[in-house]
């Protein structure tokens, strides 16, 4: 491939990542904004929503995507941002799963909406409770991803922050990825699944599941390379000790 220009970068700025490293102290709920979409029809066990870690030592981080044009496509990267208070009330939970938020709905009128717990199939989480894998995580890792390629004879490249792995004490790996459709949201995969590629991308891919495919890139057209490693954050939450 051709040499390279100058590469778009879009890792976490330094705000940023430390949100990131403030995950590792333990997590006292994550909780999802309820609502059509929820639930991928094409990918079981991937749920998309904005995303919120309320932290155990205290306030909160909102992850979505953070999306730009770039390159005849789209590229993304995991957005984080502090929220000075939360409507927990308003919004599901993955660690008590009984908590599945409220819509807003209109009147029969239609002169007024009114708040509405939400009972639409693929709206709302219904799994295990994650409390116990996700509240004191054992490590946290982005998932930085690079890319090169050639466009009108042209090279271009990029870096991004793409995700977030985060592993739980058992040992088990849940997933934040951005996604370029997903403005407002980002995904969730409790367990990798097929996605386990990304987090070993050395492994023989099944074909539609390459790193590639799995970050969005499959249509791009060739020449493309996408890669992706793994950056290990600092810390990891110890759970209280038992009384």
């Amino acid at each position: 491939m051709a040499a390279l220009g100058p590469t778009l970068d879009l890792t976490l700025p330094p705000d940023e990542r430390r949100h990131a490293a403030a995950l590792a102290g333990g997590w006292r709920d994550l909780l999802y904004v309820p609502g059509p979409g929820f639930v991928s029809p094409l990918d079981p066990g991937l749920y998309r929503a904005s995303l919120v870690v309320v932290l155990a030592g205290g306030g909160a981080v909102r992850i979505t995507s953070h999306v730009m044009p770039a390159f005849g496509g789209e590229l993304c990267r995991l957005l984080l941002e502090p929220l000075p208070s939360v409507p927990e009330d308003r919004l599901g939970s993955f660690f008590d799963p009984s908590r599945r938020g409220v819509i807003y709905t209109m009147a029969a009128d239609r002169t007024a909406g009114a708040p509405t717990p939400v009972d639409r199939p693929g709206w709302s989480y219904h799994g295990p409770s994650l409390a116990e894998r996700l509240a004191y995580p054992a490590r946290l890792s982005l998932l930085r991803e690079e890319g090169r390629g050639v466009s009108d004879g042209q090279p271009f490249a990029w870096v991004a922050h793409r995700g977030l792995v985060v592993t739980g004490r058992d040992g088990e790996e849940s997933l934040l990825l951005a996604e370029p459709e997903a403005t407002e949201q980002a995904a969730f995969l409790p367990a990798a699944g097929a996605y386990r590629a990304l987090l070993e991308p050395h492994r023989p891919s099944t074909p539609g599941a390459s790193v590639r495919d799995l970050l969005g890139y499959g249509d791009w057209d060739d020449p493309l390379e996408v890669t992706v490693t793994l950056e290990r954050l600092e810390g990891g939450a110890k759970p209280p000790a038992a009384s």
